[in-house]
């Protein structure tokens, strides 16, 4: 092989390189997010798990924000899953329900499509995988102890968390 041929290969190669570096750059997951807490638009209250409980089966339920640990959330947007910073269990869809007015609560992570969210910072949306409906304060209740369930995604207010 020639010096110039050479050249061309090693050139060629850096190419192929840089090309192959930046297309998985490109595609990079999105990274975790944590400390989160998450207000309602509506209320002005914060999504947490009722009574600093670590059990399954656990109600999300709203509250005043204070930053406790209960209304701390990390979210990774590549699993989709919620998880409470006080008990380490996932927000979940309860009992996989495809009902409007289903209550969420926690379970031990399991990683199941209940378990998944898919959370919009432009709308406030956050929607569950498996049931398709969105986060809610029931009845758009701005009491503390408000359950947090799902219905159909409409957008409104109740609907809409910023974080």
């Amino acid at each position: 092989m020639s010096w110039s041929n050479r050249v061309k290969a090693v050139v060629l190669s850096a190419v192929a390189g840089i090309t192959l570096v930046l297309g998985v750059a490109g595609t990079a997951s999105a990274s975790p997010q944590y400390g989160l807490l998450f207000q309602n638009r509506n209320s002005h209250k914060c999504l947490e798990i009722l009574n600093y409980s670590t059990a399954n089966f656990a109600p999300a339920d709203q509250y005043s924000c204070y930053g406790g640990s209960t209304q701390i959330w990390n979210f990774n947007p590549d699993t989709g899953l919620i998880v409470n910073q006080n008990s380490g269990k996932c927000l979940e869809d309860m009992n996989y329900s495809t009902a409007n007015g289903a209550p969420i609560g926690q379970w031990a992570c399991h990683g199941d499509t209940n378990q998944q969210w898919n959370v919009n910072r432009t709308t406030g949306l956050i929607q569950n995988r498996y049931s398709g409906k969105c986060l809610e304060v029931y009845a758009s209740s701005t009491a503390e102890f408000a359950m947090v369930d799902q219905w159909d995604c409409y957008g409104g207010a109740t609907q809409q968390w910023s974080w």
